[in-house]
């Protein structure tokens, strides 16, 4: 079964499962959404959650509030980074963890998602000496089957773009190790400092064109078109006084 779930990795051109790799870097985001009115009580109890259990190593914890997409609303609950083999460890607070849960989470929350995302270093771009903000947006990818080869070939053309034009903000790639239903293959994550680069004139296309030539864009918006079946932008920005420093 292990070489079968390879085969179809390999076919499928996207880090699925990372069999015999543990120098990776994963995060798990769960997606939990607020059930109760007291939602005062809720973040006393995640933060004191957060602060009790999830400070450091591969349990460490950051709070995102959705402020766009499907997830609009929910919490994005994000733990890592770690490896599927620390998972073998295990906790020496697991009961005292699940019973805090249990007890004073749990009831004012759902959980309406949970997703596994390996970060791909070499189709990733972060500027040097780059300060993370706690603004981002994670544009969520539905790719067609057998084509995260492509993908990742476009990626590493706008990387090329990034690194020429020293752009100030990151582009990090993503893949999810599990399938989806929902088409969430792959996830670019931008992080960026102020809210004002939402506003800055976009350059990418004249960027694009001055490093891969003229008319460069219009077959990069092709090869797009021919991998792509959708995408979803979701705009989040972390809560600190939920999250570990």
């Amino acid at each position: 079964m292990k070489k079968i779930t390879i085969l179809l990795a390999a076919f499928f051109g996207a880090a699925v499962i990372s069999f015999g790799q543990t120098n990776y870097k994963m995060w798990e985001v769960t997606y939990i959404k607020p059930t109760t009115d007291n939602v005062d009580l809720l973040m006393e109890n995640l933060a004191a959650h957060v602060k009790k259990f999830h400070t450091s190593g591969p349990h460490k914890v950051s709070v995102w509030s959705n402020l766009t997409g499907s997830h609009v609303a929910d919490l994005a609950w994000v733990t890592g980074p770690f490896t599927f083999t620390d998972l073998d460890t295990p906790r020496a607070d697991e009961k005292a963890h699940e019973d805090d849960w249990n007890k004073n989470i749990e009831p004012y929350v759902d959980v309406t998602a949970s997703e596994y995302w390996k970060l791909d270093d070499k189709h990733s771009y972060v500027p040097e000496n780059f300060k993370y903000s706690g603004k981002v947006i994670w544009s969520v990818y539905d790719l067609q089957p057998f084509e995260g080869y492509r993908f990742k070939e476009l990626c590493s053309k706008i990387i090329e773009v990034y690194k020429a034009k020293n752009y100030t903000h990151t582009f990090e790639l993503y893949w999810n190790q599990f399938e989806s239903k929902d088409g969430r293959d792959a996830v670019i994550e931008t992080n960026f400092t102020k809210w004002a680069f939402l506003d800055e004139d976009d350059q990418f296309v004249k960027d694009y064109e001055e490093v891969h030539g003229e008319g460069s864009y219009r077959l990069a918006i092709e090869e797009y078109r021919d991998i792509v079946i959708g995408v979803e932008d979701e705009l989040s920005e972390m809560i600190p006084e939920l999250s570990a420093e």
